[in-house]
């Protein structure tokens, strides 16, 4: 999972690189073609007021054609010679206007052509930069692909090297895991005996007694082994054990442990509480007669009542016999 989340950023973080290149090519473009428009949009604003200026011209032309064609009609049939001299006058005066219009319509024609000019010359620059722009383009990919590539590589490696310690990981826990498995296994087998000297280990006949003195102090305290914390209750049985296998040395060790623990126990409210709990849970899974179900029942009463009254080793020992008529109907289910 971290692996592909780190893919994921390393892809997000290209990707932002490669976006943050693409928009400055795209922002040199722009402002290339910014410039491009603002000159083409000045030349084409002159080019219309120059077209405004001719069609001026051309109208002022006709006009003083027109009249130019008039005076030379009427200076044919002029009366006299004031007449005559006054239309000449006139005449001569359009005529010069009309070489004015001439001289400014060569003018005007001379802008035009320069106007035009400039066009082509900022369209020709235009594709001189656009193509300078596309190589420097190319260029920054090209670039920019040996960088990937390079960070890539320094990505592989990295997760080629997560893997390896991820594999020493899975190694490791799995000799821990077998590590605790085998020392709770020690654990539950209790402590080795101590180094006795031969001449120093309990006999036979000395373990027997302590065993026995042990079993009456629990049975006259009401205490059954299942009464006792769940990693101890095996010791009892672990005793018989060391005792049938001629460990007396064990067996003697284990029986201090087990009265170690007999020294701690009360049988006070909290003992009576947990021993009713776990009882009544043996009671559920019990195959009882009506007559055994019955005579639970009663107990149970009788329970109680010592309970109420704070005779807790009365309810223990009502307890007991419960537990007598559980385990023999669990036995004969």
């Amino acid at each position: 999972m971290n692996c592909m989340k780190r893919r994921r950023l390393l892809a997000l973080a290209l990707a932002v690189a490669a976006a943050a290149c693409d928009a400055a090519h795209e922002a040199a473009s722009d402002e290339l073609t910014i410039v491009v428009q603002g000159d083409r949009r000045e030349l084409e604003q002159q080019d219309r007021a120059l077209h405004e200026r001719e069609e001026a011209l051309t109208k002022e032309k006709t006009q003083l054609d027109t009249r130019i064609a008039e005076l030379a009609r009427g200076l044919k049939a002029a009366a006299d010679a004031q007449q005559k001299a006054r239309l000449e006058e006139e005449l001569r005066r359009n005529q010069d206007l009309e070489g004015q219009i001439n001289v400014r319509a060569s003018a005007l024609q001379a802008q035009k052509s320069e106007v035009e000019a400039r066009k082509q010359a900022i369209d020709a620059d235009a594709q001189k930069v656009a193509q300078a722009a596309l190589v420097a383009r190319q260029a920054a990919v090209v670039a920019r692909e040996a960088k990937v590539a390079e960070r890539e590589g320094q990505l592989a490696q990295i997760l080629k090297d997560i893997d390896v310690r991820g594999k020493d990981i899975s190694v490791r826990e799995k000799d821990v895991a077998l590590r605790e498995k085998a020392v709770s296994a020690f654990e539950r087998q209790g402590p080795p005996p101590e180094y006795r000297d031969p001449r120093t280990v309990p006999k036979a006949a000395a373990v027997e007694k302590k065993h026995r003195e042990l079993l009456a102090d629990l049975e006259s305290r009401g205490i059954l082994i299942s009464d006792l914390p769940p990693e101890i209750q095996p010791l009892n049985a672990n005793v018989f054990a060391a005792k049938r296998q001629g460990d007396f040395s064990r067996a003697w060790d284990l029986i201090g442990q087990l009265t170690k623990v007999m020294a701690r126990l009360k049988v006070d409210q909290k003992f009576v509480e947990q021993k009713m709990v776990r009882l009544q849970g043996a009671r559920g899974s019990a195959k009882l007669s009506d007559d055994q179900r019955g005579e639970v029942e009663k107990l149970l009463r009788e329970v109680t009542a010592a309970f109420s009254d704070g005779h807790y080793d009365k309810a223990n020992k009502g307890l007991n016999r419960i537990a007598v008529i559980l385990d023999a109907g669990v036995a004969s289910g």
